[in-house]
């Protein structure tokens, strides 16, 4: 398949989209919170609605960024069908490395803690695969994850 930067850009962020529905969806069914946008825009702003919008922007960013990647990995690998389930594996194996960063976001990210809450901008950490969002969050990390690249995989090989 030829590389096609402006399709896979589109298509990276059409899949972080998807992503953040099911994952929110998800999560408050699932009992837990999880919310991406959130965490990443309070990296550089307090809680609020500013820093949502801002970490969703960057979350549909970092989706446009990985789908290049993925859409260079099928050219590279010369892989001309099957996308959407190549992107589908390769989105569980990004899950996984994905999940074990959580760990170390605490280092990276200056609103969040390990200890409890001792101000309302507090962030806490999600641990390893999520865990500290509950025993279901390894799954709908890696869930979420392979909906990204099944529905980018989907619309950049269509």
């Amino acid at each position: 398949m030829e590389f096609e930067l402006g399709r896979a850009i589109a298509s990276g962020i059409v899949g972080a989209a998807a992503m953040t529905m099911v994952t929110a969806m998800g999560a408050s069914m699932m009992g837990m919170k999880m919310d991406m946008p959130m965490t990443l825009g309070t990296m550089l702003l307090p809680p609020g609605k500013q820093a949502w919008t801002l970490g969703l922007m960057l979350h549909l960013m970092m989706g446009a960024v990985f789908f290049v990647a993925y859409a260079a990995l099928f050219r590279g690998l010369g892989l001309d069908s099957g996308i959407v389930g190549w992107s589908a594996l390769f989105g569980a194996i990004h899950a996984i490395v994905a999940g074990m960063a959580f760990g170390m976001m605490p280092a990276m990210h200056p609103r969040m803690t390990t200890e409890p809450a001792t101000h309302q901008n507090a962030i806490p950490a999600p641990g390893i695969m999520g865990l500290n969002m509950g025993t279901m969050a390894p799954m709908a990390i890696v869930l979420a994850h392979v909906v990204f690249g099944v529905v980018a995989g989907a619309i950049y090989a269509a």
